[in-house]
């Protein structure tokens, strides 16, 4: 009987130690590690917040003749440097010399006929001393001697811009600089303030850049800029915004604004590329965070850090910065090489063991 009982209790044993062993086989070996998508926080550029533009003049003008005439003689292109007063085209002055000539000669007509006029009137006086003619003789001889006067100084002024006229044959620079544009060439016939060249001051340039309306409210006159050769980064120049255009445009919502440069350096050619940035933002490494990557909770912004040792996520605080463009900026709470989560920050916990999607990360 003890026999018996003792291998009911053994095989009941038996029995209660495998159904432990399948019930711990049953219950497996925990969750898995979530997959989550995340990049690495790298330092980034200045001008990647700056603004593309071109080196421009600040003073252009258009150089026209003042006269109607057929273009002889074509002494610059565009590109070329032109100092103050120096000849840049002409045009026949045939015409011109003709109307000086006809001038010359009406001149010489009146100054006889004044002459002539004189003598008379001091004939007649000397007869009217001598009180052989009457005093109406002298009065008219007056009258004929002040109209042969007003008739020289009349022709005279003919002749001085006749003179002046034919100096119109000759368009000059009216300072120094550098010609931009040429629409006027030899064998053409140009009507008086037709534009034939553009001409541009070089020792004044500006940076003119077209800004976001979104952010265009973040810059004002006076406005401190480091502005950047985009062939050269390394050359660089200080400068302050001069103007800001009174409206957007309509097809680029954009608002155009012009940087005097402190210093234009040769290197700054006009049309040459830039990238302006502001002046508070230039030279410091910036840090981009994936707007993706931000929880806003209890009033502050938090992102996921991933642990690389044992691949789990723990949440941190951070300060941001957002401008008009759609960056958020890192200010402080990270630092370049952390590697933050940047999908599903939603429903994930704190220390939860999470795996790297492959390619996930950049």
């Amino acid at each position: 009987m003890r026999s018996l009982l003792h291998a009911a209790g053994a095989m009941a044993m038996a029995l209660f130690l495998s159904a432990c062993s399948q019930s711990e086989e049953d219950q497996g070996p925990g969750p898995a590690p979530r997959p989550v998508l995340t990049t690495v926080l790298a330092a980034s550029d200045a001008r990647a917040l700056g603004y593309s533009g071109t080196v421009e003049p600040r003073f252009t003008t258009q150089l026209a003749f003042r006269t109607l005439g057929r273009i002889v003689s074509r002494s610059v292109d565009v590109g070329d440097l032109v100092e103050k007063g120096e000849s840049v085209a002409t045009i026949d002055a045939e015409t011109l010399n003709a109307d000086l000539r006809s001038a010359q000669a009406q001149v010489d007509s009146a100054e006889i006929l004044a002459r002539n006029a004189r003598a008379s009137f001091e004939r007649t006086k000397r007869l009217f001393a001598e009180k052989t003619v009457a005093q109406s003789e002298v009065d008219i001889a007056q009258q004929s001697l002040s109209s042969a006067e007003a008739q020289l100084v009349s022709a005279k002024a003919q002749l001085a811009k006749a003179q002046n006229s034919l100096s119109y044959a000759v368009l000059t620079a009216p300072f120094d600089g550098v010609i931009t544009e040429r629409t006027g060439d030899v064998g053409q016939v140009v009507s008086a303030g037709e534009a034939v060249m553009t001409l541009a001051r070089t020792d004044q340039r500006e940076a003119v850049i077209d800004v976001p309306v979104e952010r265009a409210g973040e810059i004002s006159a006076g406005s401190s800029f480091e502005v950047v050769l985009q062939v050269a980064p390394t050359v660089r120049a200080d400068g302050t915004v001069r103007e800001i255009a009174p409206q957007a445009d309509t097809l680029t919502r954009t608002v155009r604004m012009r940087i005097s440069l402190d210093d234009s350096q040769n290197a700054f050619r006009l049309g040459a590329l830039i990238t302006a940035i502001p002046a508070a933002k230039a030279g410091k490494p910036l840090i981009f965070l994936p707007p993706t990557a931000l929880i806003e909770e209890d009033g502050k912004t938090r992102v996921w850090i991933v642990n690389a040792k044992d691949e789990t996520v723990h949440k941190r605080d951070v300060v941001i910065e957002r401008d008009g463009s759609g960056h958020v900026i890192l200010v402080s709470g990270a630092e370049a090489g952390a590697e933050v989560v940047t999908a599903g920050v939603h429903s994930l916990e704190e220390g939860q063991k999470v795996s790297l999607a492959e390619g996930s990360q950049s």
